[in-house]
């Protein structure tokens, strides 16, 4: 947006060559759009990389980025920035983390608010359908046909699911991409870009995809699982009804997912006159006429699967990643890995001790 008065602006994300960003980080560029994590690993590895001249800090999608495991990161990015500087927040739900920071790092805050309920646009038209669990791939093919989508999103909780999904959908003749938090930065923007360019009908994808992106021209969008917190629901169904346009969130509601269902309806739902969201209108039977197709297509994507993991698996030198594709979890997983090596630490240590005693 800057390039014609001269303003240089450089991204700083992880997936890329650490190298060539910090090459151009120490030709300081005006505006640095960075990733938590990238930032801070620049801080701590590039010598002459400073923050002492920045006087604007802008945190988007402050209630994520505060998160609890990545705090250590959040630190080091605060202490390496001047006291005197400008720091906005940014984010469609105000979390008590994002409370605290406010109360700890800004004075004399001023808090801009647009609504303070969880209340969603009026352009947007939301359902529920309750199946069975193991309809679920049935009714979604169903509808992507009957409905000739163009343009939809279909969310799901794990990486595994978001996978199996893409594939059975491309198993019955949709073109579907998966999108996910593992998947390499250069796969992601590719995946996007596709989408965007509707080369692919049919975008599944984690909560990763639930913030930050702006596609205009979203139909549909489908939570093939209920998200654990009525936050990540905002989120997913704001990817469509965007900036006045008209969209349709629909919500698959399981056995084993009622619960959770009647909590996230209770909180999107209480401002709004009627305080359920409508059932969709479906016909079982001729859902349930899909069954047959659905099963070959499962079988074939579950064998697929298998492949996919042992490549994975032999990739990675054995191991196995968590299906858990959260920013939550990927910042556990980070903080175990340090407390291990701090523990297998501590236990070198204690053996050197005792080799010592035993030498005396």
């Amino acid at each position: 947006m800057g390039r014609d008065i001269g303003l240089k602006c450089l991204a700083v994300v992880g997936g890329i060559d650490m190298a060539h960003q910090a090459q151009m980080l120490l030709k300081k560029p005006h505006i640095v759009v960075a990733t938590l994590g990238r930032l801070a690993d620049h801080l701590k590895h590039l010598k002459g990389f400073s923050l002492r001249t920045v006087k604007y800090l802008v945190l988007d999608e402050a209630d994520r980025i505060l998160n609890q495991d990545f705090e250590d990161e959040m630190d080091r990015v605060i202490r390496a920035l001047p006291k005197q500087r400008t720091t906005m927040l940014f984010s469609a739900t105000i979390t008590n983390k994002v409370r605290e920071l406010q109360r700890a790092h800004l004075r004399g805050a001023v808090k801009v608010e647009v609504n303070s309920s969880f209340k969603l646009v009026d352009t947007l038209q939301q359902y529920m359908i309750s199946m069975p669990f193991i309809d679920r791939h049935v009714y979604l093919v169903y509808l992507i046909k009957s409905l000739n989508l163009k343009s939809v999103i279909v969310f799901c909780n794990t990486r595994a699911n978001t996978v199996k999904t893409a594939l059975i959908l491309r198993q019955c003749g949709h073109t579907a991409i998966p999108l996910y938090g593992d998947m390499s930065q250069t796969k992601r923007l590719e995946a996007l870009a596709k989408f965007k360019k509707k080369e692919r009908s049919v975008l599944v994808a984690t909560n990763v995809a639930s913030r930050g992106l702006d596609i205009p021209c979203v139909d549909y969008v489908i939570n093939l699982e209920v998200p654990t917190k009525s936050e990540d629901y905002i989120h997913r169904v704001g990817r469509t009804a965007r900036a006045g346009r008209t969209g349709t969130a629909i919500t698959f509601v399981s056995q084993f997912e009622i619960e959770d269902f009647i909590r996230i309806e209770h909180v999107v739902m209480q401002d709004s006159e009627v305080k359920r969201i409508p059932l969709y209108p479906i016909s079982k039977n001729d859902v349930l006429k899909y069954t047959n197709q659905i099963s070959e297509a499962e079988r074939a994507a579950k064998k697929e699967m298998r492949q996919i993991e042992d490549i994975r698996r032999a990739n990675s030198g054995g191991g196995s990643h968590s299906d858990d594709d959260t920013e939550e979890a990927s910042g556990v997983r980070k903080r175990l890995k340090r407390d291990d090596s701090g523990f297998k630490g501590h236990k070198s240590g204690f053996k050197n001790k005792k080799a010592k005693r035993q030498r005396r």
